[in-house]
């Protein structure tokens, strides 16, 4: 009767579990998951009246929070100003904080004005420094030279009123608690107000400190004096010049990290709050610099060209926080990403995309400036910006790019990373290389410091074979563990293997890690040939003589083309994804395999696609829909169609799925082209609204004939009638549009594209007669083109005034007219 009884429980629990259905959802939207912005205060001159309706206006659109960076100010409105650090200022601030938390966003704050630690506060000695290598007589050895420090002179960039003043020593702890303290006195907000001190790019030109000479000699054995002959003349040895412009340059780097950033951290920590930093651009292992923060962010700068995955500068900091198991990537975002007035939602989703790529999931816009509601149209400006603002005419259209990024950012922040390959950054091969002391390791010029060398190469081999991977540096590796066959870095993310590119220099440290972690069960690979070199000049032919016999320890087997390695070492990449053309990031979400897959190609990518994971079924999660659908499947395959900047979210369920099947669009089908007769109302926008125009014809709204066109920037509101044969659902492409389009059919908002592509599904189609209504917002282009050859006067801004992308004085006045509108064709296709 028992057996019966077991048996019976068993076959209902079967049939229980075989009939469950697992629901599907977005997780629930956060303060952080939504996009944040940079809020510049042109010399704090804000009051409560404007800040209400600014926060308010961003929160409603979508935004999770601000970073304020109060700055350089408006001619003609001194009278405005407030000063920073003063008690109006704290006043104002803390007004901003409580009206922000209200509206439930959150507000970061630099430690100083503009860009750079420091102000009016700053003596000269606390100050930055140069070295200068003086003669003292004619020779090449030791005694002909001596150091003498040079006041630098750095003084705060861009800042407001009551900001300015000299940076600080970055090289110096003393000086960088000093001043922290003394800008937290002056700040006076109640400690955990500010959820975030954030540290932009290192912009600092210091390269040396009164104590430097002590501390090179306590790190690395010896006195930097005996080898000055060796840094004044390149040419007397260059082997060993090498080595002692790396001893020099691995000094700056141990100083900003230990003297700068983590005291900054652990500053901001002890007041409440978290620490932003932006390691690039300083002299130092980036990797270790991102680490050494709260929430690391990279950038990009200029123009990202269509069709390219862009992403491996920006890996430095996602690969940082995935270490060291911090959850929050963050990125400055759009930052001169075209010429003013000329960032189209393509190129912003275009970014967008290949942060996500590199694993940023906290995205800053670049950014918002304030500006008071008299100020006239365009109003307030900083110049560097892709003005997230509401004087943009896109403006409206733009929170289907802020929930777009807010649930992208939901998942990646919700579910870890699955990264299985490490990939070591030989940074001693960039500090032994040719050139000044001070290496500027910055995003806008990696070409040196990363494309120059094999890391790159590498890096672009494994993303073309589908292996999902971080860099890691030696520090980070000395914390490594091995764990059953994998590496255990120091926040417990798990990868099956280390891969070192070809490598010239690299510490004995770091050398017998490698090996230790070998020994243990880790794959360890190296890519063409083991390294020879150790970096350094102290006692390096000895040092050098001992890697050689660690050398000789190592499997040749664990040394040649680093992607036949990993096949052997049944090391798996998403071979099928990449050999297809997706991009992709892999993580794991309450157990079950998701995947972030990309269309980068200018093309229309549809394929039949196996992933490395098990499942039951395959669920898209469209993001810039929202909508939930189940892919079709063959066994482990599964129909993957993206159009151009597409991305999905394909989550590997294991049981059955309760959502519909998905659509996909067949290019195939039934073609109908929609010649039809348009009826143009100009909406919203300026500088004054033109008349209605019927045009039978697509063309650019600027070319009809009515020269109020021409300098029009806002929406158009195009409006027909068709008939219609077909079956009630079809699919709509509009063809070529400029800049972004909202539409509608017999009355149902079938919602906004962003371009590239301007294809909809429509489902309430029926005979006859229908209607179609498409709402179409430009760039600015034309209308601040019409501005400046007005003459008007909108260009009053303190400091560096308004540039243009090649820092050149901004003038609109020459630019050509820029298309606007629908050109089509417009074509319907039902199956």
């Amino acid at each position: 009767m028992r057996t019966h009884l077991l048996f019976f429980c068993l076959v209902v629990f079967v049939l229980v579990t075989a009939c469950e259905e697992q629901e599907v959802k977005w997780p629930e939207a956060t303060q952080t998951s939504k996009p944040w912005t940079r809020w510049w205060w042109m010399d704090c001159a804000v009051d409560s009246a404007n800040i209400s309706r600014e926060l308010a206006e961003l929160a409603e659109a979508g935004i999770g929070g601000v970073e304020i960076t109060p700055i350089y100010g408006v001619e003609g409105e001194d009278d405005r100003a407030i000063e920073f650090l003063s008690p109006e200022f704290t006043d104002v601030l803390s007004f901003t904080i409580k009206e922000a938390g209200r509206l439930g966003m959150g507000v970061d704050l630099p430690p100083g004005s503009g860009w750079r630690c420091g102000g009016p506060f700053v003596p000269a000695e606390k100050g930055l420094w140069n070295l200068k290598i003086e003669e003292k007589k004619r020779g090449k050895d030791a005694s002909a030279y001596a150091t003498n420090a040079l006041q630098n002179g750095n003084k705060v960039k861009r800042p407001a009123q009551g900001g300015e003043g000299l940076a600080i020593d970055t090289y110096n702890k003393e000086i960088t608690e000093w001043y922290l303290e003394e800008f937290w006195k002056r700040l006076n907000v109640p400690e955990g107000k500010l959820r975030c001190f954030f540290h932009d790019s290192f912009e600092y030109t210091g390269d040396f400190t009164l104590s430097f000479e002590a501390e090179f000699k306590t790190r690395r054995g010896y006195d930097l004096n005996e080898v000055l002959h060796l840094l004044a003349n390149d040419s007397i040895n260059p082997e060993l010049t090498a080595r002692v412009k790396s001893d020099y340059r691995e000094t700056l780097a141990d100083l900003v990290l230990e003297s700068f950033i983590q005291p900054m951290t652990e500053w901001a920590n002890h007041h409440g709050s978290l620490n932003r930093n932006q390691a690039h651009g300083s002299p130092g292992n980036l990797l270790d610099l991102y680490e050494a923060c709260d929430i690391p962010e990279t950038e990009f700068f200029r123009q990202l060209a269509e069709g390219e995955p862009r992403l491996f500068i920006q890996k430095f900091a996602s690969s940082a926080a995935h270490v060291s198991g911090k959850k929050l990537v963050s990125s400055e975002s759009f930052t001169w990403l075209d010429e003013h007035w000329k960032v189209t939602p393509a190129e912003m989703l275009r970014a967008a995309n290949r942060f996500f790529l590199a694993g940023i999931n906290h995205m800053f816009f670049h950014g918002t400036c304030y500006s008071p509601e008299d100020a006239e149209w365009p109003g307030w400006l900083f110049y560097a910006s892709s003005q997230i603002n509401n004087r943009n005419p896109l403006w409206r259209e733009m929170p289907v790019l802020f929930q777009y990024i807010g649930r992208v950012q939901s998942m990646l922040q919700q579910a870890s990373p699955e990264n299985n390959v490490l990939v070591y950054w030989p940074y001693y091969d960039v500090a032994a290389a040719e050139g000044k002391l001070f290496k500027h390791l910055a995003v806008g010029s990696p070409t040196e410091w990363f494309y120059s060398q094999p890391i790159a190469g590498l890096s672009k081999r494994l993303m073309n074979a589908g292996y999902s991977f971080d860099y890691i540096s030696d520090k980070q590796i000395g914390a490594c563990k091995a764990e059953n066959g994998s590496v255990l870095t120091s926040g417990n993310n798990s990868y099956e293997a280390i891969v070192v590119p070809a490598t010239s220099y690299i510490p004995l440290e770091t050398m017998k890690q490698l090996i230790a972690l070998q020994k243990n069960g880790t794959k360890v690979y190296f890519d063409e040939r083991l390294p020879q070199l150790v970096p350094g000049y102290a006692n390096w032919k000895e040092r050098e003589a001992e890697l050689v016999s660690l050398n000789n320890e190592l499997d040749p087997g664990w040394v040649g083309d680093a992607l036949q390695l990993l096949n052997t070492g049944k090391v798996a990449g998403e071979n099928d994804l990449a050999e297809k053309g997706f991009y992709f990031l892999k993580m794991k979400d309450a157990e079950e395999d998701v995947y972030l897959v990309f269309n980068f190609q200018n093309k229309r990518l549809d394929e039949w696609v196996e992933l490395n994971a098990v499942a039951k079924e395959y669920v898209f999660m469209d993001p810039m829909s929202g909508g939930i659908t189940k892919a079709k499947s063959k066994g482990q395959k599964l129909r993957l169609q993206l159009e151009p900047e597409e991305s999905v979210f394909i989550r590997c369920v294991t049981k059955k799925a309760d959502v519909k099947a998905h659509s996909y669009f067949n290019p195939d089908g039934k073609k109908t082209d929609i010649d039809v007769r348009w009826h143009l109302s100009f909406w919203e926008g300026g500088p004054i609204y033109p008349g209605d125009i019927d045009i039978s014809q697509l063309q650019s709204w600027t070319e009809v004939g009515d020269p109020e066109t021409a300098r029009f920037a806002g929406t158009v509101r195009y409006s027909a009638n068709f008939d219609w044969e077909g079956e009630s659902t079809a699919w709509i492409d509009l063809g070529k549009v400029y800049d972004c389009a909202r539409i509608s059919v017999n009355d149902k908002d079938f919602g906004t594209s962003l371009g590239p592509v301007f294809l909809w599904k429509i489902d309430n189609l029926k005979p006859g007669p229908n209607r179609i209504v498409v709402e179409v917002s430009n760039v600015a282009t034309n209308r601040i083109r019409d501005l400046d050859q007005r003459g008007g006067s909108w260009k009053k801004f303190k400091d560096i005034n308004f540039v243009n992308i090649d820092y050149k004085p901004f003038d609109a006045s020459e630019w050509p007219v820029q298309k606007a509108g629908i050109l089509g064709p417009v074509v319907m296709y039902s199956e």
